[in-house]
């Protein structure tokens, strides 16, 4: 999910070199020149027939749109490691496969009761309400409004000023506050994008940092939605059975009424029960990863770590969502890059980690299970570096409304090739990354602007990383209409985009393995 723009300010100098102030993450870069070396021969080596060629297997009706539990996933899973070991890349651990416990739960039948001083309402699943990804059972606990449950320093708005939420239930109202201030595009889609999950993210991160028990979302016409069939009620899949619950708190959903708003305003919430029944059962997941050893007998104890999610959302309500772009193009330029490196004929100095996750769409699963049991010691990777969506370049309107937000030195758009520009995020607290990535872009042909940010409520795998403080870079391409659509298919992609951004990837984690 792409970030808030953040101003930054820069000197371009001629050449397309950039002067470095404090604020400087733009840099342009020409087609680079003749050159030679390890680096460059594994640059030129990436093909893009090769990739488009994964880009089809990964994206084919046969693969089912690779959800989670699927035999579209388990075969992606084995084309993986199959590949893997065609390129002679060992395994990471004893296998190339991780598994990863899951819990599948399908609501049933439940109810949502919000007690008020003068009136109880009840919601029940699959009418007018949409249960929290929890196990049978109930939940119960006080309750607090707080308007939009949002948070925006930068617009001196803060629905939280004043209240205390810790170990509360936070019931929120679904969309943004009134005032063209909040149409911005970055806004809407943080706050009001069509997928709960992504809309809901934010305001979750926040109630988990504020320590709220559980969150009541209401949104009005949740209930016709519903009836309609466009509210479907998808399996949630969670962590192991016997996994301690951490994190973001459950997340309900009801219908808002008139009654409801207005004891609401009026400050009459007290409690709220949320008991839920369904069914259970428990799946396993899987990782896929490898390791290319480094030279250096003291610098291959650490390692660069680049990863990609390989799952996408299968087939909600019935429909395919082959995930053309989300995420087969980052998984075939993974597999490209590994094939590269593999075949270079000098190693890097450090230890090269390839990682294949599952579980991305439903809550980074993968990826979070890894943080969790590293096969490579956390405290020894230097860097993770995310690839999701690559397949789309910028576009020129792109490029003008970033310039534009961003402060982009005067002249920064002139002569810029949007098919060859990048945002990679970058960890804000490891500043010394930036050096790299320009170093990367000159070497890939890439012209950047370095997106400085903590991470920590990123929509892609780098989240978990970012939340244990290590240095981590994500790159990601542009948005475009069909994202999570059925119509992100291949023939919507740029196999030559894919190739750029896998270029940019390689040179990225080549300097980090080899500095």
């Amino acid at each position: 999910m792409r970030q808030a723009l953040r101003p930054s300010l820069a000197l371009l100098l001629a050449g397309g070199l950039l002067a470095q102030d404090p604020g400087g993450d733009f840099l342009r870069a020409k087609e680079p020149g003749a050159r030679s070396g390890p680096m460059d021969t594994a640059l030129d080596n990436l093909d893009a027939s090769r990739i488009t060629r994964h880009l089809a297997w990964l994206s084919d009706p046969r693969r089912e749109g690779r959800g989670l539990g699927t035999q579209g996933l388990s075969a992606t899973v084995h084309y993986l490691k199959d590949q893997l070991r065609a390129m002679g890349i060992p395994p990471l651990g004893s296998s190339p496969l991780q598994a990863v416990p899951l819990r599948e739960v399908r609501p049933g039948p439940g109810t949502i009761r919000l007690r008020t001083s003068g009136h109880l309402f009840t919601f029940h699943a699959g009418q007018d309400a949409v249960l929290p990804a929890l196990e049978p059972g109930s939940l119960a606990g006080p309750v607090v409004f707080a308007g939009h449950g949002i948070q925006e320093p930068a617009l001196g708005h803060d629905d939280f000023r004043g209240l205390d939420v810790r170990g509360r239930i936070v019931a929120f109202l679904d969309g943004l506050p009134a005032g063209e201030a909040w149409r911005k595009p970055e806004l809407v889609e943080r706050y009001a994008s069509p997928r709960p999950a992504d809309r809901y993210d934010h305001r979750l991160a926040l109630l988990e940092k504020l320590g709220a028990k559980g969150a009541l979302a209401l949104e009005a016409g949740l209930d016709r939605r519903i009836q309609e069939g466009r509210e479907p009620a998808l399996p949630y899949f969670l962590a192991a059975r016997g996994l301690p619950r951490t994190g973001e708190p459950p997340l309900a959903r009801v219908a808002l009424t008139d009654d409801l708003r207005r004891a609401l305003d009026a400050g009459q919430a007290e409690t709220a029960t949320l008991a839920i029944r369904g069914r259970e059962r428990d799946l396993l997941g899987f990782n896929v990863l490898g390791r290319l050893e480094g030279s250096d007998p003291a610098l291959r104890q650490e390692a660069v770590l680049i990863g990609a999610h390989m799952d996408h959302l299968g087939r909600p309500n019935g429909v395919l969502h082959p995930g053309a772009d989300d995420n087969a193009s980052g998984v075939a330029a993974l597999l490209e890059i590994a094939r590269a490196l593999a075949k270079a004929p000098v190693r890097r100095r450090r230890t090269v980690l390839f990682a294949f996750w599952t579980g991305e769409e439903e809550g980074k699963f993968g990826s979070g299970h890894y943080t969790r049991h590293p096969r490579w010691p956390l405290a020894a990777t230097k860097a993770y570096l995310n690839l999701d969506m690559i397949g789309h370049p910028w576009t020129p309107a792109d490029l003008q409304a970033l310039a534009a937000e961003a402060k982009a030195p005067e002249g920064f758009l002139k002569d810029l090739d949007p098919a060859r520009f990048a945002e990679p995020g970058l960890s804000s607290a490891h500043r010394d990354l930036g050096p790299v990535l320009r170093q990367a872009g000159q070497a890939s042909g890439m012209s950047l602007h370095l997106d400085w940010t903590d991470g920590k409520n990123g929509g892609s795998d780098y989240r978990d990383f970012a939340r244990l403080g290590l240095p981590f870079v994500r790159f990601f391409g542009s948005y475009f209409p069909e994202y999570h659509q059925p119509g992100d298919t291949l023939d919507k992609l740029d196999p030559a985009q894919v190739k750029r951004m896998a270029r940019l990837v390689l040179a990225t984690a080549w300097l980090l393995a080899d500095r």
